[in-house]
């Protein structure tokens, strides 16, 4: 999830994924920008989104994002909130799980 303390613009889909390529780019260079990374979800009113990478590429990826600290000269932070190998795992949470 990407947090903007300053209220700020907030991306579209496709400036997202730039955003994160951009952030793999300034850390890791073009090997880091040339890593596969998919942006399966993205809600532009919660900033969330949930990206899929290999998991070889998941350190520079997390490394990438964290390390990252403005957007369009403003400042801004990611927080990595669940990861899983699974895509279903993150389909929900199991801590706000309610049984009857």
């Amino acid at each position: 999830r990407r947090e903007l303390p300053d209220g700020g613009a907030r991306p579209s889909a496709a400036q997202f994924k730039q955003l994160v390529v951009t952030a793999l780019r300034e850390l890791h260079g073009e090997v880091g920008a040339a890593l596969p990374v998919d942006v399966l979800t993205y809600e532009e009113k919660t900033l969330s989104a949930i990206l899929r990478v290999i998991s070889s590429g998941l350190v520079k990826l997390w490394s990438a994002l964290t390390l990252l600290g403005f957007y369009q000269n403003r400042r801004c932070a990611f927080r990595v909130l669940q990861t899983s190998p699974f895509l279903l795992a993150l389909s929900g949470n199991s801590r706000e799980l309610v049984l009857d």
